[in-house]
């Protein structure tokens, strides 16, 4: 008991915030931290993104959101549990909803000392098609749909936030009418992630530099299309907060040949996101885009941002 009593003590006065921690950047960069928590991230987390998102729960993940949060109490975290458990159609959603709490976000949440748990504000579920039916048709939206309507209050009784959807660029696919109809199949889970004080979630990537709106409308700035739709038919829906917790450069997927570092020099790159940014700024219903990744060296190679964070955390600090 005493031992757990220090482990406690100890956590809650690594994660006390700055006396005076330095405002927010106005930018809407960020980054997606997996495995390790870089050189390069630290300078960022430093220069005051106004979110962060991070990958798993080990002791680098740890630190990060520690110290995200020690230096920046307002700024908003988001977790996302890796799993390999996959639902099909076949499956009940609502069962399959309490079953991925259960099973996947449940317990290493519960390993958390309290003090941390409280440092992460907004919980994701499945990520993109990995776990469930999602955007293959209009059925599938409305089974994912059916199985969020469980999981968000589910999350935000345990003291979390329900982040929502995990939509991978591009998606939902087809025309402008199809797209609508699996958004409309989707209406019953975005309210409840707006009674569970929640956000939904998109991912967004540019496949080729695109600087044109009317282009990337369809890629990096698809999620427009979607609240146009929601202020039409459902203008209570229209200011539900977004996250875009991945974006970037991304063609196929290839963790070695998709992303920015195989595709482009830095220079380039870093033009892109300061277009992005100013993008993004215009739509103020988007919390932030966390850039996908820093921190895997070994397997997302093309994606590693470590040579771009010194840039990043200049463009922060000079838009606080």
């Amino acid at each position: 008991m005493r031992c757990a009593m220090l482990l406690s003590l100890i956590t809650l006065l690594l994660v006390v915030p700055s006396p005076d921690p330095p405002a927010l950047s106005r930018s809407k960069l960020s980054l997606h931290l997996i495995m390790r928590y870089t050189d390069g991230a630290k300078k960022v987390v430093a220069a005051g993104p106004p979110v962060l998102k991070i990958l798993d729960l080990h002791d680098d993940m740890r630190a990060a959101l520690r110290d995200y949060k020690r230096r920046h109490p307002d700024g908003k975290t988001v977790l996302r549990i890796y799993t390999r458990v996959r639902y099909e159609r076949k499956d009940d959603p609502t069962a399959s909803a309490h079953d991925f709490w259960e099973r996947v976000l449940k317990p290493p949440l519960e390993r958390l000392p309290a003090p941390e748990r409280r440092l992460i504000d907004y919980l994701e579920g499945p990520n993109e098609g990995d776990s469930t039916p999602c955007w293959g048709s209009v059925e599938d939206a409305r089974w994912f749909s059916r199985f969020w309507e469980t999981l968000a209050p589910i999350i935000r009784e345990n003291g979390f936030r329900p982040c929502i959807g995990s939509i991978p660029v591009g998606n939902p696919p087809g025309s402008p009418q199809e797209m609508q109809a699996q958004l409309e199949a989707f209406v019953p889970a975005l309210r409840a992630a707006k009674r569970a004080d929640g956000a939904w979630s998109y991912h967004a990537y540019t496949v080729e530099y695109s600087a044109d709106p009317g282009v990337e409308r369809w890629y990096s700035l698809r999620y427009r299309q979607f609240y146009d739709y929601l202020r039409r038919r459902y203008p209570d829906l229209a200011t539900l907060p977004m996250i875009l917790t991945e974006g970037g450069v991304d063609r196929d997927g290839n963790p070695k040949t998709a992303g920015f570092a195989a595709r482009g020099d830095v220079k380039r790159y870093q033009q892109w996101l300061a277009w992005f940014d100013r993008e993004l700024q215009r739509d103020p219903y988007v919390l932030g885009v966390t850039l996908f990744q820093s921190g895997d060296t070994e397997v997302w190679t093309s994606f590693e941002h470590e040579p771009v964070t010194d840039w990043l955390a200049q463009h922060l600090t000079e838009q606080r």
